[in-house]
Order: C-alpha cells, then sequence, then structure tokens
C-alpha cells in the first residue's frame, strides 16, 4: 500500500523553544488537525532535541488538565526536536506527549478516531459493455485518497477501468499511477459517492472479480465482488419492412440494446447501389430514429442524406470505425471508394436517383469485405429488414377552404386537416388548400430547401417546392393552377407557389395560399373567377432521366429530355380538379314578403343562414335596433359558427326589444361586414322543424283532385273541391316545412356532403406505411 506520511521539517531547529511547554502535531502536512485517523503518522514538532517522551492516553480531564491517563509508548526526539508517532495500534482517544516542561492539558492532546470504510458494486452484475458501473463508497471521512486492486487485473486493466472519468481523480496532489508498480490504481475516496467504471473501455474477460479498496493513510479497507459478463449486444429494426415511395424521405428506426451505437448499410449487389451509416442513439431510449433521404443517396449531397431530430447520424461511416475491404485484405477509405472500386463491389456511380426496389438493411459492427467475384460480406450482422421502394403514384387532387390567416398559420399537417373543408368555392381573403396525394418528391423539396422530415410535416416556404415544379428544372414535375380565362393580351392569372406554404404528410402533400395576399397569383384575381388545377408526371418518349458525368453525380442534373425520374419513358401520370373563387357572401333565414329578417322575442332566438365563408373563420352576428326605437339595443353573438354545409347559426338575447321593433342584421367576419339586412322582431319564428306537417302536405296533393269536383257544378262537391285548394296551401308552407324537415334529418342534400367529407378527413389521417 503505498502512503504519504511525514517527509521532514526542514529548519525546525532554528525555531526550536529551548523549554517549550507546548507542542504542535503535524499530520499530512496539516498542523493540530481536529481529527486523526488510526494508521495516520502523527509528527510532533520543535520540542527539546535528543530527548525522551511517553505516549499516554487520557482516562479523565479536570477542566483543561489530564487528571488521569494510561502509558501507550516511548518515543524520542531527533537532533531538530521532531518525534513521529506510529497510530495504527492505538484505539480511538485522545492522546498526549509526558516530557520535560511539557503542559499536560488538552491543548496539547491530539484525537484519534478509527476510519470506517464500505465499498461495494450497485448492481451484482455488469456486461462488458457497461460505461458507466458504480462502486459506491462510504465513510465518515470527507477527502482521502484510496488503493484499488483486484485479483487478476493489472495497472493497466484498472486505469482503463477507473482512469478515464475525472470523478474519480485522487486529491492533494497525489498521481493516480503512484502505486502502479503494485498493480494499484490511487482514486479518491468519498463521504456518500461512486467511483464510475466503464467496462466498456476495460478489455477484460468475463468472471467474478473481488476489488479491494485501501484508504492510502489509514487502516481503513473493504472489498466488494462484481460479476461481469459478455454483454448481450443486440439491434433490431422497429419494422422488418419498411415502404415508401422512390424519392421521398423515409424514417427507420433500430432499437439497440447493451448499446448505443450501429452501422446501417443499405442496398447490396442485387440493387447496384450500396451506403453505410453510423447511428447513434443520443437521447437514451434505447433506439436510434432517423430519416433517410432517397433522392439525394449516391450523388454529390449524399452527406445530407441522413438526418435525425434526437440522435446521432454520421456518414464519414471510416472515422466511427467501420472498415471496408477487399479479398486480399486491402482496405478502402470510404463506402464510395468501396462501393465503385474495380475490386471492390464494382457498382460505378448511379445514372440516375435510386430506383423502386427492394434494399436490403442490414445492422451490423460496420466490418464490410467483397469477395473475388466482387460480392458484398458483412461481418458481425446484428438484424436484417427491407427497405421498399415503391414506384411513385399520383391518386388525386381535392382543393380545400380554410378560415383567414397566414398560409403558414398551421402547426403541422395534423393541425392543417382540423381547419379545411372540402369545397371548390374558395371565399376571397380565406385560404385555399390544394390537397394533391402523389408521393416521390419529398427528397427534392427536403434537399431544395436544406429540411428534415419533421420540417416538410410542419410546412415549409413554398419556394424550395416551386423549384421542383420550374418548366425548366427537367424533373418532370408539372403543377399547373391556372384561371380558365384572362383579359385581352394578357396571360391568365396562375398560382404563385413561391408565396404558399407547403406541407407533407404519407403519400400527399398540401399547398397553401392566402387569397388575400395580393401576390399569391401571378395577375389581378376577382369574383366569378374559376381556375383549373393539374398536377403531373411526365417522361419523354424515347430517353429516361440521367444524372450527369460528374463523379458523384449532381444531385438534380438530367442531361436528357424533361422526365419524372421514376417513371419508364413514355409513361405518365396526373389529376385535375377545378375551383372558383368568390367575393364574401352570406343570406339570412326567415325573410318574410316584406324583405324583412324575422327574429323571435326570445332569450335564445336563433339566427340562421348560409354563407361561403369558410367553416371555423371567426364570425359574429349582430341585430341593432333601428334609431326609432326607444329603448335602443345592441345585441351581437361572438361564438357564431359556420358548419361544413356553410349554414351558420347563432343565439341572441333579444327580450331587450318588443315584437315589432325594426332592427338591422349584420353577419361580420373578423370584425367587417359582409352581409347587412333589415330584420324585425315577431313573437315567434317558425323553425321550420315540424317536417311531419310536410308530410300532410303531400296529402294536399290529393286534396288537388278535389278541384276536378269543380268541373260539376253540383255545389257540395265543388267546395269539396275547394277543400283540395286548401292541400295545395298545404304544400306551400307545411308541405315546404317537411322539406326543412328532410334537411335535419339528413336525408339526401347537404347530409351526405358531411359524410363524404367525413370519408375524406379519415383518408387525410393515413400514416406512414410500414410493415
Amino acid at each position: 500500500m503505498a502512503t504519504v506520511g511525514f517527509a521532514g521539517f526542514a529548519g525546525s531547529a532554528a525555531a526550536q523553544t529551548t523549554n517549550p511547554t507546548d507542542v504542535d502535531f503535524v499530520v499530512d502536512g496539516q498542523t493540530n488537525p481536529s481529527i486523526v485517523y488510526q494508521g495516520q503518522d502523527v509528527t510532533a514538532i520543535d520540542i527539546q532535541a535528543d530527548t525522551e517522551y511517553v505516549l499516554r492516553s487520557v482516562d479523565e480531564y479536570d477542566g483543561d488538565d489530564v487528571s488521569s491517563s494510561t502509558f501507550e509508548a516511548e518515543y524520542e526526539t531527533d537532533s531538530d526536536g521532531n518525534l513521529t508517532i506510529d497510530t495504527s495500534d492505538l484505539e480511538a482517544n485522545d492522546y498526549f506527549l509526558r516530557g520535560p516542561d511539557l503542559d499536560e492539558t488538552r491543548g496539547n492532546t491530539f484525537e484519534l478516531t478509527v476510519q470506517e470504510l464500505t465499498v461495494d458494486w450497485e448492481e451484482a452484475t455488469y456486461d462488458t459493455g457497461e460505461e458507466e458501473a458504480e462502486l459506491n463508497v462510504e465513510s465518515r471521512r470527507n477527502s482521502y485518497n484510496m488503493n484499488v486492486s483486484a485479483d487478476g487485473l493489472d495497472y493497466d486493466e484498472l486505469e482503463a477501468l477507473f482512469g478515464g472519468n475525472s470523478n474519480n481523480d485522487p486529491v492533494n496532489g497525489i498521481a493516480q499511477d503512484a502505486a502502479e508498480d503494485d498493480d494499484e490504481i490511487i482514486v479518491r475516496g468519498f463521504r456518500d459517492d461512486a467511483l464510475i467504471a466503464d467496462f466498456n473501455n476495460a478489455d477484460i474477460d468475463a468472471g467474478e472479480y473481488e476489488f479491494t479498496a485501501e484508504v492510502t493513510d489509514t487502516d481503513a479497507e473493504d472489498t466488494a465482488s462484481v460479476t461481469i459478463e459478455e454483454e448481450d449486444v443486440s439491434a433490431d429494426f422497429a419494422e422488418s419492412i419498411t415502404t415508401d415511395a422512390a424519392g421521398d424521405v423515409v424514417e427507420m428506426t433500430v432499437e439497440l440494446e447493451d448499446s448505443d451505437s450501429v452501422f446501417v448499410s443499405i442496398g447490396g449487389n442485387n440493387v447496384g447501389f450500396f451506403d453505410v451509416v453510423y447511428v447513434e442513439d443520443d437521447d437514451g431510449d434505447g433506439e436510434a430514429t432517423f430519416q433517410v433521404n432517397t433522392r439525394t443517396l449516391g450523388t454529390d449531397e449524399a452527406a445530407n442524406a441522413y438526418s435525425s431530430a434526437d440522435d446521432i447520424v454520421e456518414t464519414d461511416v471510416a472515422s466511427e470505425g467501420a472498415s471496408f475491404e477487399n479479398e486480399d485484405g486491402d482496405t478502402f477509405t470510404d463506402v464510395r471508394d468501396f462501393r465503385t472500386s474495380s475490386d471492390g463491389l464494382d457498382q460505378g456511380e448511379i445514372a440516375r436517383p435510386i430506383q423502386p426496389g427492394e434494399y436490403d438493411l442490414i445492422a451490423s459492427d460496420g466490418d464490410f469485405s467483397a469477395d473475388d467475384d466482387g460480392d458484398l460480406i458483412v461481418a458481425n450482422e446484428r438484424d436484417l429488414a427491407t427497405l421498399e421502394l415503391v414506384e411513385p403514384t399520383i391518386d388525386g387532387v381535392t382543393i380545400h377552404t380554410a378560415p383567414a390567416g397566414a398560409t403558414g398559420d398551421a402547426d403541422d399537417v395534423e393541425a392543417l386537416l382540423e381547419e379545411v373543408t372540402a369545397s371548390e368555392s374558395i371565399a376571397l381573403d380565406d385560404r385555399m388548400v390544394i390537397q394533391v396525394e402523389a408521393d416521390g418528391i419529398e427528397g427534392f423539396v427536403a434537399q431544395e430547401g436544406g429540411t428534415t422530415l419533421d420540417d416538410l410535416n410542419e410546412g415549409i416556404n413554398g419556394a424550395a417546392f416551386n423549384e421542383l415544379v420550374d418548366d425548366d428544372n427537367g424533373q418532370g414535375v408539372n403543377f399547373e393552377v391556372e384561371a380558365t380565362s384572362a383579359t385581352a393580351n394578357q396571360d391568365p392569372a396562375a398560382l404563385d407557389f413561391s408565396e404558399t406554404t407547403v406541407y407533407f404528410a404519407d403519400g400527399q402533400f398540401f399547398v397553401v395560399a392566402d387569397t388575400s395576399n395580393d401576390d399569391a397569383f401571378d395577375g389581378s384575381v376577382s369574383d366569378g373567377d374559376s381556375f383549373d388545377v393539374a398536377y403531373e408526371y411526365e417522361t419523354d418518349e424515347d430517353e429516361r432521366y440521367s444524372f450527369d458525368d460528374d463523379s458523384p453525380p449532381t444531385w438534380d442534373s438530367n442531361d436528357n429530355a424533361d422526365s419524372f425520374p421514376y417513371f419508364a419513358p413514355g409513361d405518365s401520370a396526373s389529376a385535375e380538379a377545378s375551383f372558383t373563387l368568390e367575393d364574401r357572401e352570406a343570406s339570412f333565414d326567415n325573410e318574410n314578403a316584406d324583405g324583412f329578417v324575422e327574429v323571435a322575442v326570445n332569450e335564445e332566438a336563433s339566427v340562421t343562414g348560409t354563407t361561403n365563408v369558410a367553416p371555423g373563420s371567426d364570425v359574429s352576428v349582430r341585430l341593432r335596433s333601428a334609431s326609432d326605437v326607444s329603448p335602443q339595443f345592441i345585441l351581437t353573438d361572438n361564438d357564431a359558427e359556420i358548419a361544413e354545409d356553410g349554414t351558420f347559426n347563432a343565439t341572441l338575447d333579444t327580450t331587450e326589444g318588443e315584437v315589432d321593433n325594426e332592427a338591422t342584421l349584420r353577419f361580420r367576419v373578423d370584425s367587417t361586414n359582409v352581409e347587412e339586412a333589415d330584420a324585425v322582431l315577431v313573437e315567434s319564428v317558425d323553425d321550420g322543424e315540424d317536417g311531419e306537417d310536410g308530410e300532410d302536405g303531400e296529402d294536399g296533393e290529393d286534396g288537388q283532385d278535389g278541384e276536378d269536383g269543380q268541373d260539376g257544378e253540383d255545389g257540395e262537391d265543388g267546395q269539396d273541391g275547394e277543400n283540395g285548394e286548401d292541400g295545395t296551401d298545404g304544400n306551400e308552407t307545411d308541405g315546404e316545412d317537411g322539406g326543412d324537415g328532410e334537411t335535419d334529418d339528413g336525408t339526401p342534400g347537404f347530409g351526405a356532403i358531411v359524410a363524404l367529407v367525413a370519408l375524406i378527413a379519415a383518408a387525410l389521417l393515413a400514416t406512414r406505411r410500414n410493415e
């Protein structure tokens, strides 16, 4: 055991008192410490030289004077008047020196106590991959050092185990390797804390080890046993088959056990493409989730093809420990060198963005090689899965309206879907949302916009999307939103995608335009303008999309005619829709023959109507008395709501007014008047709920047969004919009310529209395709 003890007191003789009555005790360089621990060397300094002294233990004090004591040992000072006391065999007590002229008082004593030490491992068993195993240390002493050793481990192994954590560094300037020759490492001790051991860093065999901790300057020691097992490292793909469209951004997850990192390879000999990425769990959830931009793999932007919101991805896999060799053991600098070299996989550069197909996903330790036939060999595979890239499709275009606001107001696709309503009529100032059920373009937009999959879902500025659909970029993606008519000598108005926000979800995207923005369209728009919407993937009849000859190829280059990268020559796909822009408008129900909207005097009077303003908009209905009404009243419902079918309903307490009071009724959107109508308070309003009366009205049709009775002049029968006319009246009133009843019952009319919208909403919430 290495011990740090008394090293001498140079010059003490010069300061020595001839007949001292007091004595100073020094321990580890500290004079008169409050506590001395058993095993520490205690040096009495500056007393009479070459003189015998007796160490005695105190039995009793009388005040500050020692009144009773017991003999312990004899000592003799050196020529400097110093002597050193070995406390190893002493029990806990107060001790003093008896000798010439020394006062036997409390002030000339030192207190000796026994240090207790307990060490134990937090867990009884660790595996060889554990990086933060805890060796708990407890003692009643605050600051000290310990020698740690273990049967079967040399100093280098102990250093690899404990030396990499600064929390373990010894105190008081002692070197960690001061006991290296004894295969012991010096670490700090604690009152109540833990040493950190990194078994992953120490190359030690599995087995049971007994560790011994000895305090360097006292007799305290303890042992702690631990079992080390070979780590059960595993890496499993969360999905055995991940399916997405070629050209999109794919998300995948690897579940990790006894490790926080793994290498994931994509492809192999059967698809003419191979790549590797290093992934690491950075948030401690036991898995690594990352995204792959399939549009830029194998290109000059391959380094940006991988991303992760919460974990770590690295494309420079060689720097993370991956190795690439040929049959002869010759190494390659990186995965691209390995993939393209003739003595590696000999795949060459890719001709176009990676195509639809089944790509092997292999989780491994990162050791890759090629045999003499150029076949890929992956050592230490952890798991195997499949990335299935399918041919992109276009399945349809749907137009929606949404309340007025900025194009990027919705936090993400889910929030956007809560705001939209399918409609081919868009009120000016509202937002127009074009839903395109198509895939294969996420990767281009992500790379062009410098964004991740999460960003795409949360909406990005349409400038990157505008680059994709630009007629001159050769990507074979056309998107036209153009007015069906134009002023003479002018181009028709067209949507400017750079003024939009585009949201991406699985297999679809949404283009959001603010119709109140004068720059949303190239050209002016007004009430009644109709637009055709056409989205298309096109190809050349003879030539496929083809990268340039750069090595690696430029990610968005196409040396051939305008063609969608994932279609064969002559193939195409498209979808169309249309919509009309309209000024905001609204109309009120219950208008009487005089043109007044009737409103009942009631605590909950209902005011209903129809509008083309987007459902969910901030609307209000206000009723203001005419100037000649006394007392005056202004009644407002700020919580009026627009239903998906365009109907609205407001509730007002009109009991401040009286029957026959005239007023003005206003429908307002964001505090702006959209519609104004004359109104009158009435005792009650027929609310159209007695649809059964309509059934009676139908019977009235039979009553018209009575009109045939008028052909006879037999009087009474003719009167019956008049009753038949009453039946006609029934058709005009109760019968029509019955029609309203049918709407309330959800029969043909808006009920079918609501059902259709529900089906569309369900489709919009489809999750990313994974098997």
